[in-house]
Formats: C-alpha cells, structure tokens, sequence
C-alpha cells in the first residue's frame, strides 16, 4: 500500500473502532431495556406473599452489627 492509501485509511479505521465503541453502548443501553421490560411482567405466586407475610407477622428475628456477628452465630448453630 502506497503512503497516500494507508493516510487515507487511517480516517476509516477509526470510523470503524468508534462505531464499534457506539454499538457496544448501544447493545448494552437494549439489554437493559429489554430486563426492565421483563421484570414488568414477572408475578409472585399468592402463596410466597402469604409466607412472607406470616414470617413478618410470627417471625423471630435477630439483628447484627456486621457480617462478622452473622458469621459467628451461623457458625455457633
């Protein structure tokens, strides 16, 4: 390739690594969407709404300070 063809690509190859860039933000920008999308549509059965309403309502719960007090009574039982 002759000097004045590789200064002429120059322009083009970079053309083509920023659209590749912009098609990279592009794909991810429409997975994004299409979970948002998803998600409108996903339903808790009745019944895990009721558990989870009992185990509030019956529960016994401890509260810790860390992960490391978790840890240790995780480990303990």
């Amino acid at each position: 390739m002759e000097i004045k063809e590789k200064n002429m690509m120059k322009p083009l190859f970079a053309d083509v690594e920023s659209l590749k860039w912009r098609m990279d933000g592009i794909e991810k920008m429409l997975e994004t969407l299409i979970e948002m999308y998803t998600d409108v549509f996903y339903e808790v059965r009745r019944e895990y709404v009721e558990k989870i309403e009992k185990i509030q309502k019956e529960g016994e719960f401890e509260r810790f300070l860390s992960i490391e007090d978790l840890r240790r009574s995780i480990e303990e039982n």
